[in-house]
């Protein structure tokens, strides 16, 4: 089968892990001998072809006033001209129709479109190809892509210019066959908001790499904890921190990840190690040297993947229960569950997990492993879920 993936970043070209997932699904298609073409974006220049392990990948810069991964460099004023730009943007629809002709596929399975132009479902279905679309987060919905706790009806949720928005994205993607979600949270969001009315709703959860090595089950606890992501306050990290260093917390918390947040003031701390970005190479290392995964988040997640590589490394998790975050942690067995900034909540469950025995730990850590296992993400499995009835 011929299929074409449409994604609006693609290797080397990433900012999360959204990417990650289409990285694992165009090479686990290839893997099944599916004939694969990606479509997504580059920095600069036009339209470009490459070869790259067995996949042909399209890329172009699409036209607006910057490239998506440079929005965090512009004011709001110039990010609501980007996003208008990207809601019609023809240059866009224009290059991926040639393609699309060019390529003749049997299924066109798109991701974020953000950024590459959200109105390339309406070129899928001027050219009758079946069309699958993977959500990753809000951004049909919210176009700033951010729910932040407690302003659930903010003016990018609820105001007019939202409303406008939602309006036009509903029609844009009315004409897809199947929608997939990576948690019920994620699909309840956006059918409560109207979208995908007429479409086939799944929940397929994100698939898992397999590891070069096997993971065995830790045994002893280190009184070592570890936040890994986005160093974005939106992500909890600046909350986490001041909740360390004030509840003076008697145990390492490490840091590892890129972002805006300025880490200068933490540096130096005697409970606090501040890795910085680490490759995905080094996961087993950094994972190795944790207790548990603290996940603090105040926006309102799908399924983070760092949650599930946590598990996948034996690290239990301690979350906040916001979103699709909290649907994979059974609390007492593979880790814990805390509200948003709840400080005193968060604190309990520190000093219950200080408390541990290294045999209650160890279970902990057997019962995070076998999650994995059970959930059965392997990229075989989700490629043969998401093909599901095609022949």
């Amino acid at each position: 089968m011929r299929i074409g993936v449409i994604s609006n970043l693609y290797k080397p070209y990433t900012r999360g892990g959204a990417e990650r997932i289409v990285e694992i699904m165009v090479a686990e298609l290839a893997n099944a001998g599916h004939d694969v073409f990606v479509i997504s974006s580059k920095p600069a220049g036009g339209l470009e072809l490459a070869q790259e392990d067995g996949v042909r990948v399209y890329r172009f810069r699409p036209v607006n006033i910057f490239y998506y991964l440079d929005d965090f460099k512009h004011n709001f004023l110039m990010r609501f001209i980007w996003n208008v730009f990207d809601i019609f943007n023809l240059f866009s629809a224009s290059t991926v129709n040639k393609i699309l002709k060019q390529e003749k596929p049997d299924l066109v399975i798109t991701h974020n479109l953000k950024g590459l132009g959200l109105n390339l479902p309406l070129v899928i279905k001027k050219n009758n190809l079946k069309h699958f679309h993977v959500l990753h987060d809000i951004q049909l919905n919210n176009a700033s892509g951010l729910l932040m706790w407690g302003k659930e009806k903010s003016f990018f949720e609820r105001g007019f210019l939202a409303r406008i928005y939602q309006n036009i994205l509903r029609r844009y993607f009315s004409g897809v066959h199947k929608a997939f979600f990576p948690s019920t949270w994620l699909k309840k969001y956006y059918e409560s908001n109207n979208f995908f009315n007429k479409t086939e709703n799944i929940v397929l959860r994100n698939p898992m790499p397999a590891l070069a090595t096997e993971v065995i089950p830790k045994a002893e606890k280190q009184q070592t904890y570890l936040f890994l992501g986005q160093l974005e306050p939106h992500k909890g990290i600046r909350w986490l921190l001041n909740f360390w260093l004030k509840n003076k917390i008697p145990a390492k918390l490490i840091i590892a990840g890129k972002g805006s947040f300025d880490l200068t003031p933490y540096r130096d701390k005697e409970n606090l190690k501040i890795v910085g970005y680490i490759e995905r190479a080094d996961l087993p290392k950094l994972f190795a040297q944790a207790d548990f995964l603290i996940f603090p988040s105040l926006c309102y997640e799908n399924s983070p993947n760092v949650i599930m590589e946590a598990f996948q490394y034996s690290t239990p998790t301690i979350v906040a229960n916001i979103g699709g975050t909290a649907e994979l942690v059974s609390p007492s067995r593979n880790g814990y569950v805390f509200e948003p900034k709840d400080e005193a909540q968060l604190l309990n469950l520190v000093q219950q997990t200080l408390n541990l025995t290294n045999g209650e730990f160890a279970q902990l850590s057997q019962n995070a492993l076998a999650t994995v296992q059970i959930e059965n993400l392997t990229a075989d499995s989700y490629i043969e879920m998401l093909l599901a009835g095609l022949s």
